[in-house]
């Protein structure tokens, strides 16, 4: 049984004989703790029947590093040196084995000084291969960081049997998981930098421009969001604004949220606008399987009188501020997009006199919360547009974001957070 194991294949056999005369039986049974990481020991084990678990403990718990059987060793250290046991073994089926004894051991050093060279040789080809192993494993690591890892370095080292080699197969399992987690950020920041980019920039320079203080602002829950807010031109006189939350998050939201802006962009300028209303639900609801919606307040804004007419879908009603004081909502005149395909919408409307403000906004302010479990809600909204009343659009909706943010105390964002103002100035 001896010979069958590195550390005393060397042996003569006298040695072997003289070393095999001073061991002794001993038997575990299942679940039995045989040796404990940290302790001394001064024997060690040759497996002669069952398995046992070998476990290296750290604060986050026991590590299975490898489960040993019939023919191997285990404790060696501990035959040899009066040293802390590295490992925890435990016996998982029943256990037969032979105990060796490290006085007994070094008395035969004494007689025979060979086994003590053989010992020293066996331990240090042993202490090669680990050196080689956990070289493999500094580069492989040192790859990852850089983002150059590959499968390829550690294929020889997850080939082989032992602890090393079965840590280099979670290794690399575990840089395969980051490497596609790393593939699947940069694909998600992608997205991002799309989504980004189909939210308007600055209106053209024309009458807009003397006429209208706008700003918007959307800070996603994740990397891409189902929010969005949009304003163009729809002839020379007459303004749109659209803001809008799509049901659900991640990606799912975010392409809908594009075709819900696509639709809402390309209805003809000339058409009635309940007709476009009417027509964009029924392009949202037709063939959405996924049952999908949208909360959307659409607005038109004749910049030359202030008339505002708009369709509420379903969404939170924007603050209208007055310039001499007050606030008027703007309640929902329908149900969201994407529900009923044959849903007809009701336009109504508004007239803003100079001065006065459109503030539009998405759950994502009022339903934020702090790390107590309290909500935003629209008492404090309305708190803060009250105070921060006759300031302009960037300002408005600084202030309004800040306000939310400050509220939050740091607690997780748990939806998308945008908000548009409009500053109306009246006829040039």
């Amino acid at each position: 049984m001896l010979a069958l194991h590195p550390i005393f294949a060397r042996f003569d056999a006298r040695a072997l004989h003289t070393v095999a005369a001073r061991c002794r039986s001993v038997a575990f049974p299942a679940g039995e703790k045989i040796m404990q990481q940290g302790e001394h020991g001064d024997f060690a084990l040759v497996i002669l029947d069952g398995e046992v678990d070998v476990f290296v403990e750290i604060p986050a718990g026991l590590i299975h590093m490898a489960t040993l059987g019939r023919d191997r060793i285990v404790g060696e250290l501990g035959g040899i040196a009066d040293v802390p046991r590295t490992a925890t073994i435990m016996a998982r089926t029943d256990v037969a084995a032979l105990r060796v004894d490290r006085d007994n051991l070094m008395s035969l050093v004494a007689e025979l000084p060979s086994i003590a060279i053989e010992i020293i040789g066996e331990l240090g080809q042993r202490l090669h291969s680990t050196n080689q192993s956990l070289a493999f494993l500094t580069y492989a690591a040192n790859a990852l960081a850089r983002g150059e890892y590959d499968a390829a370095m550690l294929a020889e080292l997850t080939r082989q049997s032992g602890a090393l080699a079965t840590f280099a197969r979670a290794f690399s399992d575990m840089a395969a998981e980051i490497q596609a987690k790393q593939t699947r950020r940069e694909e998600m920041e992608a997205a991002a930098a799309i989504q980004q980019s189909i939210l308007p920039g600055p209106l053209p320079l024309g009458a807009a421009e003397h006429r209208i203080d706008l700003h918007a602002d959307m800070h996603p829950a994740r990397e891409i969001g189902g929010d969005f807010y949009d304003y163009f031109m729809l002839d020379e006189r007459r303004l749109v604004v659209t803001i809008a939350d799509v049901s659900g998050k991640g990606i799912p939201a975010a392409l809908f949220m594009a075709v819900s802006r696509t639709v809402m962009r390309n209805a003809p300028a000339e058409t009635d606008m309940a007709q476009r209303m009417r027509d964009a639900n029924r392009l949202l609801a037709t063939g959405n399987t996924a049952c999908m919606f949208v909360t959307m307040f659409s607005g038109v804004l004749d910049l030359e009188t202030g008339r505002l007419r708009y369709c509420n879908a379903g969404h939170n009603s924007p603050y209208l501020l007055r310039s001499g004081g007050g606030r008027d909502l703007l309640k929902p005149t329908g149900i969201p997009f994407g529900i009923d395909p044959d849903r007809s919408y009701t336009i109504a409307e508004t007239v803003l006199a100079s001065g006065d403000t459109l503030f539009m906004f998405t759950d994502g302010i009022t339903e934020a919360f702090n790390p107590a479990g309290d909500i935003f809600g629209e008492a404090r909204l309305e708190t803060v547009l009250d105070r921060e009343g006759g300031i302009g659009a960037t300002e408005l909706v600084q202030k309004i974001i800040g306000a939310t943010a400050e509220f939050a105390a740091g607690a997780e964002q748990s939806d998308d957070i945008t908000c548009l103002a409009l500053v109306y100035r009246g006829a040039i």
